[in-house]
């Protein structure tokens, strides 16, 4: 049995990771709770059994793994608890907005060989492994990302500075997905502009984005964004990936391959995206083999080394290198 807390009592780990998967898991007790708002914490306790702690420290001390789910801003303090006890644990993304601090952790779990993951769910699924199986032995050469929708109903994601931007906080699970498909990403040349929420209270942020971007292997691409549309307006994210012989189409639980032979849907099963990475992390701790882990917190540092580069070249318009 795998004893869970969790730091950050918030909609992403209720309405994501406890309620579809980890509440009914037959391997899994749901023991400690932590919030800044402890009225958070003690309404996860009483829905699905378990304690409110007073510390992340606490939480960490009664758990054999941890979940993270707490704002962009807000990391350091529950992942240096986990360090400190060398408890397994599962950050939701964007793991920090701040590289030199995920630099820092990623150094010290290393260290202590700790479990790690970061919550990008696609590339879990059958439909991102799927993803990139299209795309062996083939040559990726164009690849395009996109996300787009309205105005953002979490209250946070309305500040840049405390998301980090749409790229950063939402595109990124589109930017991870690639990442794990095609390759890395080593440049990004980037422009941002708030276009429809110029006179709007409680706003500032950016509503669109573009970015072309540069893979190690040659390939070129782009990643746009859009916060901009209006109630009801048609959106969607996801991504293509063009290969001399053919194109692969990602979105979510579909993939669509054309050749010159036709067009190849292949079906996956319905279900939760994130139902996925929360088996793994939990056999991974169960088991001691992480294995199964495909995104652990050196692997998520990528990716957001990629966001915030965008973020930074969309301020200054000028190329920004991928350091990690």
């Amino acid at each position: 049995m795998v004893r869970l807390g969790f730091i950050g009592c918030g909609k992403i780990i209720r309405n994501a990771h406890i309620g579809p998967t980890l509440a009914d898991h037959e391997d899994v007790e749901l023991v400690a709770y932590y919030d800044v708002i402890r009225d958070a914490a003690e309404a996860m306790a009483s829905d699905f059994g378990g304690e409110v702690c007073e510390s992340e420290l606490e939480v960490c001390e009664k758990s054999d793994a941890v979940y993270i789910g707490i704002p962009p801003t807000a990391h350091g303090p529950a992942e240096r608890a986990c360090l400190e006890t060398e408890t397994p644990f599962f950050v939701e993304k964007p793991q920090t907005l701040d590289l030199d601090l995920a630099r820092e952790i990623a150094s010290e779990v290393r260290e202590k060989d700790i479990i790690t993951m970061v919550g990008y769910q696609f590339r879990h699924t059958p439909a991102g492994r799927a993803f990139k199986e299209a795309l062996e032995g083939h040559t990726p050469a164009l690849v395009n990302m996109w996300w787009y929708q309205g105005t953002p109903k979490i209250p946070f994601n309305r500040y840049k500075s405390k998301s980090g931007g749409q790229v950063v906080e939402q595109v990124t699970h589109i930017v991870d997905t690639v990442r794990y498909a095609v390759g890395e990403i080593v440049e990004v040349f980037g422009w941002q502009n708030n276009v429809a929420h110029l006179d709007e209270e409680d706003w500032d942020n950016d509503d669109v984005g573009t970015a072309c971007v540069r893979f190690q292997d040659g390939a070129l691409g782009t990643i746009t964004n859009c916060y901009a549309l209006t109630e009801g307006a048609p959106g969607g994210n996801g991504a293509e990936v063009l290969t001399p012989d053919r194109r692969v189409l990602w979105a979510g639980n579909s993939l669509t391959i054309v050749t010159k032979n036709g067009e190849e849907k292949p079906e996956f099963p319905a279900g939760p995206a994130h139902q996925w990475e929360d088996l793994a992390f939990v056999e991974a701790v169960r088991t001691g083999d992480p294995s199964g882990i495909l995104s652990p917190y050196s692997d998520g540092m990528k990716t957001l080394a990629v966001t915030l580069a965008c973020a930074r070249s969309g301020a200054s318009e000028q190329p920004v290198s991928i350091e990690i």
